[in-house]
């Protein structure tokens, strides 16, 4: 009984640690019982559902939290008219090499009074791809 009891402990303990921490297996797949795990998005921090004031400025930088720098090949960033984010509102993308940062967009892209999304996956070695992170904000005024 004893013994059965300080097992479930460990299955417990080791089910919790093993979803705290991201796994960068290739194609999601860990272990023989084909378990998918994805790792998270970047963290956007700017701009985050924020209110935009570009007079004066000749480009929009776009910052996010790295994490995991030497494990990632580029990102892939997005940005996209309105609030959809398909591929009929798609207005910009491109791939960044994982050492450009922060991403800035020509002030020519967005237009006042306009709402746009802009989304950011992390690909790393490997081909493996985090999931893509999304944030919409609005351009006050130019």
């Amino acid at each position: 009984m004893r013994q059965s009891k300080y097992f479930l402990i460990l299955i417990f303990v080791l089910s919790v640690f093993s979803f705290a921490t991201p796994s960068y297996s290739k194609g999601g797949m860990m272990g023989e019982f084909g378990s998918f795990e994805t790792v998270s998005g970047p963290l956007l921090l700017y701009p985050a559902t924020d209110d935009i004031n570009m007079r004066g400025n000749d480009s929009l930088e776009f910052r996010w939290k790295r994490f995991d720098e030497l494990a990632t090949d580029h990102y892939e960033f997005r940005l996209y008219k309105g609030y959809k984010t398909i591929e009929s509102t798609l207005i910009f993308k491109q791939d960044f090499p994982s050492g450009t940062y922060p991403i800035k967009i020509p002030a020519s892209q967005f237009e006042e009074g306009e709402v746009y999304t802009w989304s950011l996956t992390q690909v790393f070695q490997g081909g493996r791809k985090s999931d893509a992170s999304f944030s919409a904000f609005k351009i006050l005024n130019k």
